[in-house]
């Protein structure tokens, strides 16, 4: 698309990277920084400008805003409609705010009820304490039911929790008990994720305690039999929701659809784009200052974009759309990629209008999409 049209591109999906902690956690590598009450007033400020700067050369007319950190719960209910209040939000279906257990009680769901948000992601991530503890988490294992007990009051009813697998010494059964415990909340998603330790996180030196690649597989199987035994689709490789649930804002980046990240560290995709904000709030404000956005950009060219689309859409239980990637690349997936597809041909299913992993490839995904890039 040329310059001269970009203000024809409308901008349906919107991340806010909302960079405050109470405490970071031992195994997050996410940017962020200690909350302080005057540090999230100025972040909100130039957050607004930030945006608006892209309003002046884009159409923003958000389908979902998703808020993630970080803790965004430890913004205001003030601060957060301020946000949202930037945007059209006419056509918008889904706004999610990333929670902290800890920061959920009937004041804080009673203030946030006067905003727009109507999905809440509740970062759970284990029903044991001496979990929790080795991740540094500031709850205890006792509070999630009731924070969750205190959403649903409030009349959410469209909650995510996130669990956390592959722990330094955990066992099978470490990851039987908090599975039996996300089922009895019942919620309408829930994320899985398996531990990965950056070098630059403090838990990094229980490495060598991590479970063996067979054991974790053998959690991920469990979480993926008992979850889909309960009543939740497997959708995306992490992922499970009830019918209807499905996360509308995560589906953007395994779509290919262009979306805008606002925020220090945030990342967002345009056109060719991809880019990525400064992880450091002065030179993010120095930026805004300039009245200058999009910090790196990495032109992603034919072969780029074509590999992003593969993993990204591979991730979806659905797949790819061969229609679709056919007219998008002109080329034919089929011929293109006959080698892969017979290497794996075991673990791939295909027809004349998709292919897609099989479930037993779900947990070795990496390796199969390294094949094809």
């Amino acid at each position: 698309m040329g310059k001269n049209t970009q203000a024809d591109q409308v901008i349906s999906y919107i991340y806010i990277h909302v960079p405050f902690c109470l405490k970071k956690c031992s195994y997050c590598s996410f940017f962020s920084i200690e909350f302080s009450k005057e540090a999230s007033n100025r972040f909100v400020k130039y957050l607004k400008k930030e945006i608006n700067l892209f309003k002046q050369k884009y159409q923003v007319k958000p389908k979902t805003i998703y808020f993630g950190g970080g803790t965004p719960s430890l913004l205001t209910a003030g601060q957060i409609n301020s946000i949202i209040s930037q945007f059209d939000i006419s056509k918008t279906e889904e706004i999610t705010l990333e929670c902290n257990p800890v920061n959920i009680n009937n004041k804080f769901v009673d203030n946030l009820k006067t905003t727009q948000i109507n999905r809440i992601s509740m970062g759970i991530q284990s029903f044991q304490d001496k979990e929790l503890k080795v991740l540094g988490r500031l709850h205890k294992a006792d509070e999630i039911g009731n924070a969750y007990k205190i959403l649903r009051d409030h009349g959410y009813n469209n909650i995510s929790l996130d669990l956390i697998y592959g722990l330094p010494n955990q066992t099978r059964k470490d990851v039987e008990f908090s599975l039996v415990e996300i089922i009895k909340l019942d919620p309408e998603h829930i994320s899985t994720y398996c531990l990965n330790l950056e070098k630059d996180v403090s838990l990094f030196f229980k490495i060598d305690q991590i479970p063996t690649d067979e054991k974790v597989a053998d959690f991920y199987n469990l979480i993926r039999k008992k979850l889909i035994s309960t009543g939740f689709d497997h959708y995306e490789i992490s992922n499970f929701a009830k019918i209807g649930f499905e996360s509308k804002h995560n589906l953007c980046y395994w779509n290919d659809e262009h979306y805008l990240g606002f925020g220090p560290s945030a990342a967002g995709y345009i056109e060719n784009i991809r880019y990525s904000n400064t992880a450091n709030f002065s030179e993010y404000y120095k930026m805004l200052d300039k009245n200058k956005i999009m910090k790196d950009k990495t032109i992603l060219n034919k072969d780029d974009h074509e590999k992003e689309y593969i993993f990204l859409g591979l991730r979806k239980a659905s797949g790819i759309d061969l229609k679709d990637f056919n007219n998008k690349f002109k080329i034919d997936f089929t011929e293109k990629y006959d080698q892969v597809i017979h290497k794996f041909n075991n673990l791939l299913e295909i027809n004349d209008k998709t292919i897609k992993l099989k479930p037993e490839a779900y947990f070795i995904s990496n390796e199969i999409f390294s094949e094809f890039m």
